[in-house]
């Protein structure tokens, strides 16, 4: 049973406890014809409220978390993929224009390729691990029995490291979703939260229905934006490929 469901089924079991207990209440303790009568929706209203700010809040902070370790997994991959096109330099001609064409062809491909498929959501394939391979290949094998370029060795693998960890960091980024249960948990607080300005009377009617319009416009707000986030390479508000196409092109 997934998360989901789970979640589902323990909100409707908490709201039928709620009303049985409500009812039971009732018939044990009938209201008196003397006694006054009790508002407690201001205090429903604020309970409500303070629980979905909390469930807002560590919305907001799970997918911003994501966000912001996709874009450090980006930024250490293409720097260390940039590193290793410079290291080729210090080689032969024939080894420089090998590996600064692997490394070329793995940037175009994970622009052109993976991000969009990332960014649908969609599983990367192992073609990326691949290119990488061959740029492993096409610096290992070069020609180091000068001295100044066993120096150049040393460095191309600590950089090759580096980017095959940012590039694993970054898949695991791309499937990375905010739990399900929190989506419960903001549908309702919103659904909840709105529902609740309904049962308070203004004077003014179009001053309420403005109330009324600005909240569920702003929570609707939030929730698209916590949407947009929840996938760290959505088009717009999610990691974009300048990193890469800063130094290799589009």
């Amino acid at each position: 049973m997934s998360n989901v469901v789970s979640g589902l089924i323990v909100v409707a079991i908490a709201a039928l406890v709620g009303a049985a207990g409500l009812l039971l209440k009732v018939r044990l303790f009938p209201k008196r014809e003397d006694e006054e009568s009790e508002d407690v929706t201001g205090y429903a209203t604020m309970m409500v409220s303070v629980v979905f700010a909390l469930v807002l809040g560590l919305s907001l902070v799970s997918v911003w978390e994501n966000k912001d370790s996709a874009g450090s997994h980006v930024s250490a991959e293409s720097s260390s993929l940039h590193e290793i096109s410079l290291l080729a330099t210090a080689l032969l001609p024939d080894d420089q224009h090998r590996i600064q064409d692997a490394a070329t062809t793995y940037a175009h491909y994970v622009v052109g390729t993976e991000w969009p498929a990332m960014r649908a959501g969609h599983e990367v394939g192992e073609e990326g691990w691949q290119l990488l391979g061959d740029l492993r290949t096409a610096f290992l094998s070069s020609d180091f029995a000068a001295p100044a370029r066993v120096a150049v060795l040393s460095d191309a693998t600590t950089q090759l490291s580096t980017l095959a960890d940012a590039r694993r960091g970054r898949l695991e980024d791309a499937e990375r979703r905010m739990p399900g249960v929190l989506w419960i948990g903001l549908v309702l607080g919103g659904l909840l939260t709105a529902a609740m300005t309904f049962a308070y009377g203004v004077e003014q009617r179009f001053q309420h229905l403005g109330m009324v319009m600005g909240l569920v416009a702003m929570i609707g707000f939030i929730l698209i934006l916590i949407y947009s986030l929840d996938n760290p390479f959505h088009r717009g508000l999610g990691t974009d490929p300048k990193a890469f196409t800063r130094y290799f092109g589009g």
